[in-house]
């Protein structure tokens, strides 16, 4: 009943052991005998209890077999399964607990982000609008439905209540076709889509942002307010704009000078104005290297102005300011401009070095050419004021001269008796008042050039009788002389448009010149066609032109002979009306075998001119002793002139003024009417208007100090007869009245 048991294992093993030692020769005797010493009793289980003894007796290493299990070891695996089973179910509970916890708190936070969505939605400042769309047969959109607005669109537009299901063509017609054609695109490519949008109802400039909702054939629409974003887009894109003009209107060219790259942008301001084209705009698009943009200064000036540069770069100067010129392209090729260059350190490196200059460069070319006009204007006024005082000493000299004559043989005359000595003293007079007269026409003509207001009257004329004219006028005048006068006029008409008064007087300038100093010979003068202009000279056998004269003979003041009467001012004025009159004018001489003054002016041929024919006029018959002339003139001195001229041929009346011209007219019915222009209460255009109304027939002379050639046309047209410029000559007036009365007046 009772065994000991001990570790087989270590039995096995010292058994083989002893074996081996055996079979290796070893003798058993030398073996020592093996005791296990870890033996435990061992027991039959069973055949204790049927004796009726207790296990629990046995020691305590005691093995026992045939013994029953319990039932804990009986059901373990079923037990462990349970427990397992059982295990696992609470993990699973405690998994789906967590689960619904973590769901439960999904859920509250979506609850509140969408609380937060839409009070976010409905709070922000942007209209909010939700829509599904309605497409046709064809797929395309057609009409939108309203499904949901925010609050701030029920403040700017309607309540939701009267928005929801609503149609979009019924609340905003106007911008159906626009936003569908966007909604479109976002939902094809389902991406969002914004465009800028103005709602003329509420003046509003509106940013339109399209999204695709998760819903199908729904589109989420944000509006957000860009009104004052656009108008100060406006205001700045105005600004950039004036600033951009002004510069350009200035001729202003900003620069920046990138020192490290060795770039300069040409214009700053050039990148603004860009903005708004479309492609992006690079700085080094408008950019060049300063070696290129140094290249187009002029070479004289380069190394001034790189000296200039490198000493604000070096930093002994703060500034630079240059003036330069540079070679540009024109319209007509190269050209050179003159600049005005200004720049200074804009930016520093971490050694307070410089990095970028800025600048503008100023185009000055027509300040320069103001200035260069301006010093020569001072030096033509200086050289102005010099022969200003050479021209008052002259003319101190030219006028005292004949008034001299004037006065002294005027005080002597009434003390002479003698006839002879009379009519010689009187005609001395009658000379130097020509001389005097023509100085006083020399001036004139003179200030009117300077102011530029010298008259140019053009008009159809024959140019042969003109020639014939001066001809007649000029033969006159070198009576006695024994200089032969000769007019060559080739064409046998040549009718042209010119400015008769001026050109009669650069030929009679010419032609007084030629008499002056052509002792002896011949005076030659007329016209030719070259090169279709018309060539006029006038050729004299006098005394010539010295060769260092020939170049100053047309200038102001310029006397070849000192001693000889004149201003020096006729030549000059000559040459000014030609100069106007759009010909050119020269001189060719030698000196003792006499010279050719030309001058030439465009040739354009007219038609022949028609000789009006002269209206017919009815006679005055009237007894000879009977005639009377009404003089208007309002100056006393003036009338008794007429008077001293006509008293003793003519029966004459005076009035004062033009009104009362006409009344004496009314009153004594004059044959001849000399009339004054400039007089008080009414002047002698308005008086003879008058008269006019009265008698077509009775002649109306005018006389007026205003010699001008408007005012001989003036004349004429106004009703007016004949027409005599002060100051008065008695014996042009006398041959008038004479002409007038043989064509109009029969004497009995």
């Amino acid at each position: 009943m009772i065994e000991l048991t001990y570790n087989e294992k270590i039995f096995i093993n010292e058994l083989l052991r002893n074996v081996s030692q055996i079979l290796n020769g070893k003798p058993a005797r030398e073996i020592p005998f093996f005791v296990p010493a870890d033996a435990h009793p061992t027991f039959n289980y069973t055949t204790l209890v049927n004796k009726g003894l207790n296990p629990k007796l046995c020691p305590q290493n005691s093995i026992f077999y045939d013994k029953p299990e319990n039932f804990l070891k009986k059901y373990i695996w079923v037990i462990t399964g349970i427990f397992i089973t059982l295990l696992l179910i609470a993990l699973i509970q405690q998994k789906r607990i967590q689960m619904l916890k973590e769901l439960r708190r999904v859920q509250k936070q979506e609850f509140e982000n969408q609380i937060k969505y839409t009070n976010l939605i409905d709070n922000m400042p942007i209209l909010y609008m939700k829509e599904k769309v309605i497409r046709n047969e064809n797929g395309n959109i057609v009409e939108t439905i309203f499904c949901d607005v925010n609050r701030f669109f029920e403040t700017c537009f309607r309540k939701k209540e009267n928005i929801i299901g609503k149609k979009g063509s019924e609340l905003f017609p106007e911008s159906m076709t626009e936003f569908t054609h966007f909604m479109e695109t976002a939902l094809r490519e389902k991406r969002s889509i914004t465009f800028p949008y103005y709602f003329k109802d509420v003046d509003t400039f509106y940013d339109i942002v399209l999204s695709p909702s998760l819903e199908e054939d729904t589109i989420d629409m944000f509006c957000l307010d860009s009104t004052e974003l656009h108008n100060a887009q406006q205001m700045l894109s105005s600004t950039n704009h004036k600033l951009s003009l002004a510069l350009e209107i200035a001729n202003i060219i900003p620069w920046k000078w990138n020192l490290k790259e060795h770039s300069i942008l040409c214009d700053i301001n050039r990148p603004i104005i860009m903005t708004a084209m479309p492609g992006e705009i690079k700085e080094e698009q408008l950019s060049v290297s300063d070696e290129q943009y140094f290249s187009k200064i002029i070479k004289e000036d380069r190394p001034r102005v790189m000296q200039a540069f490198h000493d604000l770069i070096e930093g002994k100067i703060n500034k630079v300011k240059e003036e330069y010129r540079v070679l540009n392209k024109g319209k007509n090729g190269r050209k050179i401009d003159w600049v005005e260059a200004q720049a200074t350190i804009e930016t520093r490196d971490e050694q307070n070095r410089p990095l970028t200059l800025v600048g503008s460069s100023l185009v000055i070319t027509d300040r320069k050419r103001m200035e260069e006009e301006l010093m020569s204007a001072k030096d033509r006024a200086e050289e102005s004021n010099r022969l200003k005082s050479a021209f008052l000493a002259n003319m101190s000299h030219e006028i005292r001269t004949p008034l001299n004559a004037i006065i002294g043989f005027s005080n002597i005359l009434a003390s002479t008796e003698e006839e002879q000595e009379k009519q010689e003293y009187i005609n001395i007079i009658e000379s130097n008042n020509t001389l005097l007269l023509q100085l006083i026409s020399d001036i004139l003509d003179l200030s009117k050039i300077e102011a530029g207001t010298l008259e140019f009257s053009y008009s159809n004329i024959d140019l042969n009788d003109m020639i014939k004219e001066v001809e007649n006028i000029t033969k006159c005048r070198m009576e006695g002389s024994g200089v032969q006068l000769i007019a060559e006029t080739p064409l046998s008409s040549c009718f042209i448009r010119t400015e008769k008064n001026r050109l009669m007087q650069v030929i009679n300038n010419f032609l007084t010149n030629a008499i002056k100093f052509t002792q002896k010979g011949s005076i030659t003068f007329g016209y030719e066609i070259r090169d279709k202009m018309l060539y006029f000279h006038v050729t004299d056998t006098g005394c010539g032109i010295p060769a260092n004269k020939k170049d100053s003979i047309f200038g102001r003041f310029v006397k070849l002979n000192s001693f000889a009467q004149g201003t020096g001012l006729g030549l000059s004025i000559c040459r000014t009306l030609i100069n106007h009159m759009g010909g050119k004018i020269g001189v060719e001489s030698e000196e003792g075998k006499g010279s050719t003054f030309w001058f030439t002016l465009p040739y354009k041929q007219i038609e022949a001119i028609e000789k009006a024919p002269q209206k017919k006029i009815q006679s005055i018959t009237i007894a000879k002793d009977k005639l009377i002339i009404l003089i208007a003139e309002d100056n006393e001195s003036n009338y008794k002139l007429f008077e001293s001229i006509l008293k003793y041929d003519y029966h004459l009346i005076h009035a004062w003024d033009g009104q009362e011209a006409v009344n004496m007219f009314k009153e004594y019915d004059p044959q001849i009417v000399l009339m004054d222009i400039n007089m008080p209460v009414m002047d002698g255009y308005e008086a003879t208007k008058e008269i006019r109304k009265y008698s077509a027939k009775v002649p109306i002379i005018a006389i007026t100090a205003f010699a001008y050639a408007s005012d001989e046309q003036r004349v004429m047209a106004s009703g007016f007869d004949g027409y005599m410029p002060k100051p008065i000559n008695a014996r042009l007036l006398k041959a008038q009245l004479m002409d007038i009365m043989q064509k109009r007046i029969i004497l009995l």
